[in-house]
């Protein structure tokens, strides 16, 4: 993350909802995550917003075809979270899980 003067920067992600089995959703623990960089440019510009992205995880944790389905402003900050998501582990299981939400919010506060 980067810092200018006395800004301090905030990314908060947010569980929104879950797959058509909730059950299995919440089984799956998350065993590496990673908050997204707020994007430089956003930052230089005072742009605050957020992102929503559903993907899906794979059986061996992985986590597959995350997209942007809603974003504030468009475009600013889905480079950001997908690059994080797409770090993200979770514990192997014996299904995919799909469906899964997450809301990642962009602040600058001082």
């Amino acid at each position: 993350m980067y810092k200018t003067g006395t800004m301090i920067l905030a990314v908060a992600m947010s569980a929104m909802a879950f797959s058509a089995a909730p059950a299995l959703a919440q089984d799956r623990e998350r065993t590496s995550v990673e908050a997204p960089d707020y994007p430089r440019g956003a930052e230089r510009r005072g742009v605050e917003g957020y992102a929503v992205v559903e993907y899906t995880v794979s059986p061996d944790g992985t986590v597959e075809n995350p997209t942007v389905v809603e974003a504030q402003p468009e475009g600013v900050f889905d480079r950001a979270v997908l690059n994080a998501i797409e770090g993200w582990s979770y514990a192997p299981a014996e299904a995919s899980t799909e469906g899964l939400v997450q809301r990642f919010d962009f602040s600058l506060g001082g």
